[in-house]
């Protein structure tokens, strides 16, 4: 697949991710909202049936205080004083004077009461139909009679208000608080107070704050009045957010986690993509790459052969010596260019065997040296030693450490600008040996100078065949240098050169994990 494609793919996948965040994010505030407008609805229902309880039971007590004030009254009958007492106070509110006649009659255990023109001769049937008109007429009577009274109180409760402290009571508004909110569900702590004109607080609970952070929710007192005043009630709930996110937690952190966990995913499956879509490109390259290197050796092996086997060539004619020596010098470049992709191989699928041995680094130096010195001098260049470390002597698999060394050499000489100079040098450190291998080379960006340990990476030149190799050579230095629990630190300037830093300690006897010694 084109990577145009792959990255149009992309795009359309992350709008499509990015939608879906956004309409997560969307309902989340919606749920968020709605669950605030359902407490707030609850809470306003609460306390709308507390200020109706409230002046519900203010309008029974005032009105009970009207019908049976505290008065000493005489009774008719001190054996039957309470009945008599509430009989004489509704004599009185009811238009009967004490004065005048009456009496209580009692039927099947229900008194009635009668005035002096009602009361029945219980054995005159004759003036039955009379006695009954006469019932009539009183009933008449006191049903006005209680209707003018009724009013009377309600005219007397409309022109009298009491002060807004003689009409409540904390205890009861606190109860009925309770269980208003119970029977709309919210269980929760609360603070509340009562506040009356020009805001001064009457009553408030021993924690209330004007200063919350929660919301505050208020309903007026005795709405009912002819005159209402500013009497409020004031009401808030420290551990509200705390409740509606509790409600909601579950639900939306699910909701994010999964669409986080998406955005995740399929981040992670493009840069795979793009990774595996490099991979392939360097992997192509690395087979063009390795066709021109083992073509070439190969080719002038089999022209040197065919020309020592041409028998229509004389034997004086022949530079058998000459010959002999390209077919090894090819061979051994030949030799070399499949040991990297040996290595490469090793790298991909087991672990590299390394056996330390105690050696002297500055030994190794020079056999690198003596393999490379013809291939500098070659080109008119100059390949130095500056060995100054006091004790060369680490644990090294000289073999493999010996591949590495050559490996900086050869990029070193391949990337050199013109006359090649590459210097080698040792130091001293307190805890082991520093090794650099510098040159005048083309140099490396540093977008690039990142990438530059990756297997089958190779530094664009402009031509792909133009610097010969096939991405592996700093990848194995790497791992050879980490199999001895070093650090490799490379610095470069373009069109300068560049500069490996090798540090090798003095205690890596052991391999990595402390494993036994070699």
């Amino acid at each position: 697949m084109k990577q145009k494609y792959i990255i149009l793919l992309a795009v359309f996948f992350f709008l499509a991710i990015s939608g879906l965040v956004f309409i997560q994010f969307k309902w989340i505030d919606s749920v968020i909202r709605t669950e605030d407008q359902k407490f707030r609805f609850a809470v306003n229902e609460a306390l709308k049936e507390v200020v109706n309880q409230m002046e519900r039971a203010e309008t029974y007590k005032r009105i009970m205080s009207k019908m049976r004030p505290e008065s000493n009254m005489d009774f008719d009958n001190q054996d039957d004083a309470p009945s008599n007492q509430v009989m004489q106070m509704m004599l009185k509110r009811y238009g009967f004077n004490k004065g005048s006649r009456s009496e209580i009659i009692r039927r099947s255990k229900r008194p009635s009461l009668l005035a002096e023109q009602q009361t029945i001769a219980e054995h005159d049937n004759d003036t039955l139909y009379s006695r009954t008109m006469e019932v009539q007429t009183g009933t008449s009577s006191r049903i006005a009679g209680k209707i003018i009274s009724i009013e009377n109180i309600v005219s007397q409760l409309i022109r009298e208000a009491p002060p807004l402290r003689e009409r409540i009571d904390p205890e009861e508004i606190n109860s009925t608080l309770k269980k208003s909110l119970d029977a709309v569900g919210i269980h929760l702590s609360y603070e509340y107070a009562v506040r009356g004109d020009y805001n001064t607080i009457l009553y408030r609970t021993e924690n209330f704050s004007t200063m919350t952070e929660s919301s505050m929710y208020m309903r007026q007192l005795f709405p009912n009045d002819p005159i209402p005043g500013n009497n409020v009630l004031l009401i808030y709930f420290p551990e509200e957010n705390a409740y509606k996110v509790k409600h909601i937690a579950f639900m939306a952190a699910s909701s994010m986690f999964i669409a986080l966990l998406l955005l995740v995913l399929a981040t992670s499956t493009f840069i795979v993509i793009f990774r595996q879509k490099k991979l392939s490109e360097i992997k192509n390259d690395f087979i063009n790459n390795m066709t021109h290197e083992l073509k070439t050796p190969i080719s002038t092996i089999s022209l040197a052969s065919q020309m020592l086997g041409d028998n229509n060539i004389p034997e004086s004619s022949k530079d058998v010596t000459g010959l002999a020596n390209i077919i090894n010098e090819e061979s051994t470049r030949l030799r070399f260019h499949v040991e990297k992709v040996l290595h490469a191989a090793i790298f991909e699928s087991t672990h590299m065997i390394i056996r330390k041995e105690e050696s002297d680094l500055h030994q190794i130096i020079l056999r690198a040296v003596e393999i490379f010195s013809l291939q500098v001098t070659g080109r008119g260049g100059t390949l130095s030693t500056h060995l100054d470390a006091s004790d060369p002597v680490v644990y090294l698999d000289e073999a493999n450490f010996l591949n590495a060394l050559l490996n900086l050499l050869d990029n070193a000489l391949k990337y050199s600008i013109g006359t090649p100079e590459i210097s080698i040098s040792t130091s001293q450190a307190s805890k082991g040996i520093i090794l650099t291998v510098s040159d005048n080379g083309i140099g490396i960006s540093k977008e690039n100078l990142k990438r530059i340990f990756d297997r089958f990476y190779r530094v664009p030149t402009g031509n792909t065949h133009n610097i010969k190799g096939f991405g592996l050579g700093l990848s194995f230095v790497k791992k050879i240098v980490e199999e001895h629990q070093g650090t490799i630190h490379v610095e470069s300037q373009l069109n300068k050169g560049t500069r490996i830093t090798i540090f090798l300690p003095k205690n890596n006897r052991h391999e990595k994990g402390n494993h036994s010694p070699c």
